[in-house]
């Protein structure tokens, strides 16, 4: 630093600080990592050892989500919110694990819980864990905390019922009944949605694994507002869940642990962890998308963009140069 006239290192606060391998083989290795492809295969296609390869993909995780808190910590576009769930699984099925065995604790069913912006397709907020009640909430109030506590114009998940309580809490209002000055215990205090609170569910119903029917509910709110949600809104015209399930299946593309049926399915949890915030989180700023290319009036499609780019929090694409050589920890 030539104000302070102390050394240090460029790389500090990116995936390739400490690492011994030089920048453009490790990047080669995060590349077909982003592309799909496992670990071992990495390793023989890039001829690297499996060891410096699973160790790249671990601090690309924790990379990836420093960056993405610097990078997306309020997104100021974001007007309405898709959830879902997306499951895999560490090790062994979950109906293989044992219980009472605290090595299973961490194999069996491992779920994504993502939240997405359907209008400039930007992942929110990601979880990874057991579908239980608890990560519900916690990604819901995560979603509060980057949206900075504004209501949604419409909010819509699977019939997943705890998102209906975590909503509640998070985005309603307590009540307190006064006393009526008779005899018994007094009511206790409940909660009931803010007004403009507009949350819808969707139910989608299978028969031999394709679905035959897809039921919508509205949960909070009332029809009229949410014709007027809608008819607000730069992505859809009624109530789905198509961009979060659509992105769920470009994830499965991205990252070759989720899809269903593989041999590179995870074999341990904080390499399934660091790879899906990775691919996730780099889907944002790296991964352009069809859908939101700009079209100007002579129907030509001008140059691709990416979620981060509609979001308004970027100008171009970045390439996974780019995205691994950001610096999250500035130097003092």
């Amino acid at each position: 630093c030539r104000t302070c006239k102390s050394r240090f290192s460029e790389r500090k606060g990116t995936v390739l600080y400490n690492s011994k391998i030089d920048s453009e083989t490790a990047v080669s290795v995060l590349e077909h990592l982003a592309e799909g492809c496992g670990i071992r295969k990495t390793s023989r296609l890039t001829n690297v050892s499996l060891g410096t390869v699973a160790r790249l993909s671990k601090m690309s995780g924790e990379h990836a989500k420093k960056a993405h808190d610097v990078l997306v910590p309020f997104p100021p576009l974001t007007n309405e919110v898709q959830c879902d769930e997306k499951w895999s699984f560490v090790g062994k099925k979950e109906k293989n694990c044992d219980s009472e065995d605290p090595m299973d604790e961490d194999y069996g069913d491992i779920w994504d819980f993502t939240a997405l912006d359907p209008e400039s397709r930007l992942i929110l907020y990601v979880l990874t864990g057991k579908r239980t009640s608890e990560n519900i909430y916690k990604i819901v109030r995560e979603i509060k905390k980057r949206t900075q506590g504004r209501m949604m114009r419409l909010i819509t998940t699977d019939k997943y019922m705890p998102y209906k309580e975590a909503i509640l809490v998070e985005y309603g209002e307590v009540i307190h009944p006064e006393h009526t000055g008779r005899r018994g215990r007094p009511k206790k205090p409940y909660r009931i949605p803010k007004r403009g609170l507009n949350y819808a569910m969707v139910k989608k119903h299978l028969k031999r694994g394709r679905i035959v029917k897809v039921d919508t509910e509205i949960v909070f709110g009332n029809t009229k507002d949410l014709e007027a949600a809608l008819r607000r809104s730069k992505a859809r015209k009624k109530i789905n869940t198509s961009f979060i399930e659509r992105q769920n299946g470009t994830d499965r593309n991205r990252n070759s642990r989720k899809v269903r049926k593989t041999l590179c399915f995870s074999k341990e949890r904080e390499e399934h962890d660091s790879m899906t915030f990775f691919s996730l989180y780099s889907y944002n700023f790296c991964w352009p998308i069809r859908t939101l290319r700009i079209q100007d009036n002579w129907g030509e499609v001008s140059s691709p963009r990416t979620p981060a780019m509609a979001a308004g929090l970027t100008d171009h694409v970045w390439s996974i140069r780019e995205w691994v050589s950001f610096p999250v920890v500035q130097c003092s």
